[in-house]
């Protein structure tokens, strides 16, 4: 490819803008949708952990084979086995999740937190701090003072960057802390990627409940150690501690994840999925250019003649196409990189906080070699056709005056036939990709969730450190419960300890008094819930059977409890549980809890989800250390919050209200991930089915063009318009038709890879099929229209002088 080669082919994408604009635009198109998902891809998936010898880094988890749970948290003395009895870690550190209020002279501001190992960031993560230092070993005993590491988000929103914060204390949780140190931007602890400032544990883990399961684990191998050789070890060391502590490690194994999968989640296919949603988009845009430029060539098969007549050899013809096809394939992936850098940002600003790693997305190094890949394979693919169809001139025929040359007529026309085909089944799978994205999403969102959203807000408040008391808590939650009905803006107004959706929740196993105990670790479990009398009216969650909480059930009065369907349903089947009494630790063993009402189930966690045991007790029986205040508001719900902050920051300035929202925008938020895959492929579905409809146009028209003589012919021997209409219309459905047989073998071949994306639907789905079908089949016939209403207006004298 020569610098003259260069130019000449310049030379004529100048002298056809129009055609060079249209080319230019459909390939910056595929380049760009490739470029953009790729930077999620390589952000997300490829690059490494912003942390010294990331591979060297894993998570260690107990394996409840019970109940299949594969990443479940640690007991503290379970972790302070393995760290004692491993020879496989250099380091092993451990964090639990914890919620604090940051005390300020403007008021509290509730901040997630992260309780360490003081090792975690010295030896296991081997982090580095911006200012200050990290942890010592010394932190964690408990004459020591108490220290917190803040991170560089945190500092500057609360703190404005202040130089001076190393070495000051704050109050947090009501205690004073020293802040040792701050963080560079962006780091976090990958267990707990939420908490925003560090506390170290200050107790001996050996000396813990070995029933209570809350720690995450981090630990790091020693150099010459493998996943392979850890989990083995670790399994040899969790099989000993079964034995020895079998009322609670009874069915527990271990299992040891590399920390990058552990991050990295289950994102990984839903993204690969995209990358190769758009590696189609890519191809169809490909087909286009390759048909466009057949075209050209077609249109150009006399000039080609008339050199090859001068003395060009096949080579030489071929590098002029191929010269010409990568130039444009350069000026498209400009094109498509400059799109890319809107793409990136379009995709941040619809991504779900669940996708990990967001802050890593850009465009960088590794995806500006991807795009240059990208641009040099389109290049190749564009032009390989075109270049064949040139490297065949017919001389003779271009020669003659107004000849025409092979490549106007049947073989050119049928490659290009062949690449609309191949568009039209691409952009099959692409759409019923799309449709069955969008049907999944319907059904996700159509769920009964149990209760009425309508209306309904939430906040939250903590009270631990200001209330340590179990009765100042009730009088406070009481207290605020009353100014807020005095209000007299919501329809009712309630507490719980945790609400549906909210993020927050507490599992315990019970039993059920009067029956065998069951064997360690199969007693059953249960969602526990405190909650205020009208907590069931103000949620919409109907009392099926016996009553709802009332002022008479006080910390005096006899213990009782309500529990929902899927609780009575897992203990007394076919049983009225009314009356039947079970017992939560540290309930009395010997009376336990007496069941007075039965409550309709919810969708606690997820849509995708179905309900669990739940366990309700009265507030004031149980009062919890965080509430969450419900209230149903007919009018302006986003007003009746900040009601709330107000009568909160009355009441007690030093209490954090935080989580504010709708409940209509909670239960969105779970669904985000799918409303994100579903846009996303729905994009790329349009984009694919307009390309398609472009080729077909184009191939189309093409082929108009060169029946225009028969075409004339034909109605000066009485063929009507509606006959033409009819035969154009339906070349363009023929060309459907092949595509449409072709892209079902490839639904058929792909669509599993959707599975674990769909909700309540099978991804070979028929009516999906018929449904993906009939629009490609009304894309086609609006793609065949034009061309055909065009060919009704051919002139028959006109063909009739030429014949």
């Amino acid at each position: 490819m020569s610098l003259t080669d260069i130019r000449y082919a310049a030379r004529g994408l100048r002298r056809d803008l129009g055609f060079t604009a249209i080319v230019v635009l459909t390939l910056g198109l595929g380049v760009g949708a490739n470029t953009a998902i790729f930077s999620v891809v390589s952000g997300v998936l490829l690059e490494p952990l912003p942390f010294e010898d990331p591979d060297g880094l894993v998570t260690v988890w107990e394996h409840n084979r019970q109940y299949r749970n594969t990443m479940g948290q640690v007991s503290p003395p379970n972790f302070a086995d393995w760290r004692e009895q491993s020879t496989v870690f250099a380091a092993m550190g451990a964090a639990h999740w914890a919620s604090v209020a940051l005390a300020r002279e403007e008021g509290a501001t509730r901040v997630v937190a992260a309780v360490v190992t003081p090792d975690m960031f010295s030896t296991v993560l081997r982090a580095r701090p911006l200012v200050g230092r990290v942890f010592a070993s010394a932190d964690g005993t408990p004459e020591s003072e108490l220290a917190v590491i803040l991170s560089y988000e945190l500092w500057m929103r609360e703190f404005g960057g202040a130089a001076d914060l190393v070495g000051s204390t704050l109050t947090i949780a009501g205690h004073s802390f020293l802040v040792v140190g701050i963080m560079p931007a962006g780091f976090r602890v990958p267990v707990y990627p939420d908490a925003e400032l560090w506390i170290p544990l200050r107790w001996d883990p050996s000396s813990e409940d070995r029933s209570s399961h809350f720690l995450r684990v981090v630990a790091r191998l020693k150099p010459t150690v493998t996943v392979e050789q850890a989990r083995a070890e670790m399994g040899t060391i969790m099989s000993r501690l079964e034995r020895e502590y079998p009322e609670h490690n009874a069915d527990t194994g271990v299992n040891v994840v590399p920390l990058k999968r552990y991050v990295v989640g289950d994102v990984e296919r839903a993204l690969f999925v995209l990358l190769g949603a758009v590696g189609f988009v890519l191809l169809i845009a490909c087909a286009n250019v390759a048909g466009l430029l057949l075209a050209r060539t077609s249109v150009r098969e006399r000039e080609l003649g008339v050199r090859a007549a001068l003395g060009a050899g096949r080579c030489r013809l071929v590098e002029q196409v191929v010269t010409e096809g990568m130039l444009l394939a350069v000026l498209g992936g400009g094109a498509g990189l400059l799109l890319a850098f809107w793409g990136v940002e379009l995709l941040l600003a619809l991504a779900p906080g669940e996708i990990p790693r967001l802050g890593a997305i850009g465009i960088d190094g590794r995806v500006l070699a991807f795009t240059l890949a990208v641009t040099v394979l389109t290049g190749v693919v564009v032009g390989v056709m075109p270049a064949i169809r040139s490297s065949r001139p017919q001389v003779l025929e271009a020669l003659k005056t107004g000849g025409v040359g092979r490549g106007a007529g049947r073989e050119g026309l049928s490659a290009r036939r062949a690449l609309v085909i191949a568009q039209v089944a691409t952009a099959l799978v692409l759409v019923g990709g799309a449709v069955l994205l969008v049907r999944s999403f319907a059904a996700l969102v159509a769920e009964d969730v149990g209760f009425e959203s309508a209306g309904l807000v939430t906040a939250r408040i903590s009270l631990a450190g200001r209330y340590p008391d179990a009765a100042g808590r009730a009088v406070f939650v009481d207290g605020l419960l009353d100014r807020l009905n005095w209000h007299g803006e919501a329809q009712s107004v309630a507490a719980s300890t945790s609400v549906p959706f909210g993020g927050w929740e507490v599992n315990q196993s019970f039993e059920i008094l009067g029956r065998p105990a069951p064997p360690p670790n199969q007693e059953p479990d249960a969602r526990i819930i405190s909650a205020t009398p009208s907590y069931f009216q103000a949620m919409g969650i109907p009392v099926v059977r016996g009553r709802d909480f009332s002022e008479r059930d006080g910390p005096s009065a006899p213990r009782v409890a309500i529990i929902n369907e899927a609780a009575a349903r897992q203990c007394w089947p076919g049983e009225d549980p009314i009356g039947q009494r079970l017992r939560v630790p540290p309930d009395d063993p010997e009376v336990g809890v007496e069941i007075v009402g039965l409550v309709g189930d919810v969708r606690f966690y997820a849509l995708d989800r179905e309900p669990t045991a739940e366990i309700y007790y009265p507030y004031r029986q149980v009062p919890g250390y965080a509430v969450n205040i419900v209230a149903r508001v007919p009018e302006d719900p986003a007003r009746f919050i900040r009601v709330i902050r107000d009568i909160v920051r009355d009441l007690d300035p030093s209490i954090p209200v935080y989580s504010a929202a709708r409940f209509g925008q909670l239960i969105g938020r779970t669904a985000a991930s799918e409303r994100f895959y579903m846009i996303v492929l729905g994009i790329f579905a349009a984009v694919a089915a307009m390309l398609a409809a472009v080729g077909i146009y184009g191939v189309l028209s093409y082929s108009i063009a060169r029946r225009s003589n028969e075409i004339g012919v034909r109605v000066a021997l009485g063929a009507s318009p509606r006959d033409v209409l009819t035969t154009v219309i339906g070349d363009g459905c023929r060309l459907a038709a092949f595509g449409l047989v072709l892209g079902l073998v490839g639904w058929l071949a792909l669509s599993r890879a959707l599975t674990p994306l769909l909700h309540e639907i099978d991804a070979t789905d028929p009516l999906t099929l018929l449904t993906t079908a009939l629009m490609i089949v009304a894309v086609t016939f609006l793609a065949s229209y034009l061309p055909a209403r065009r060919a009704t207006r051919v002139d028959p004298m006109v063909a009739l002088r030429v014949e």
